[in-house]
């Protein structure tokens, strides 16, 4: 199961303005992981936050995924577009400064990343 665990100091101006962020991170993530919708888990902490003494807008976000095999070959233009689209999205929903956006990017395997219960 991909995964976004994303913290941020970032206030949103409203429950609707953070669940369209929401969806919009995991409609992204699907499609960039060519995974289903349902498959995608977002994780969003508002916490307080502090660097370079300031309180600025942050945003750490780590994302948990398994490489798509058309980048089998190819594994950095997959964390690039990631990282990318990533950052795109992040700075549209928050105007945070991009060097105050960290992201962590961890390739799980297939077998390590999804286990039914049933």
């Amino acid at each position: 199961m991909p995964i976004a665990q994303m913290k941020t100091n970032y206030k949103f101006s409203s429950p609707a303005v953070r669940t369209n962020f929401l969806d919009e991170t995991a409609s992204e993530l699907s499609e960039i992981l060519r995974k289903p919708l349902p498959a995608i888990m977002i994780m969003l902490d508002e916490c307080p936050m502090y660097m370079n003494s300031s309180e600025d807008t942050e945003f750490f976000a780590e994302f948990r995924y398994i490489l798509p095999p058309e980048y089998s070959d190819n594994k950095s233009a997959f964390l690039k577009e990631l990282a990318d689209r990533m950052l795109s999205l992040i700075q549209k929903h928050t105007h945070a400064d991009p060097y105050r956006v960290y992201m962590q990017f961890t390739e799980m395997t297939r077998e390590g990343a999804w286990r039914y219960t049933g």
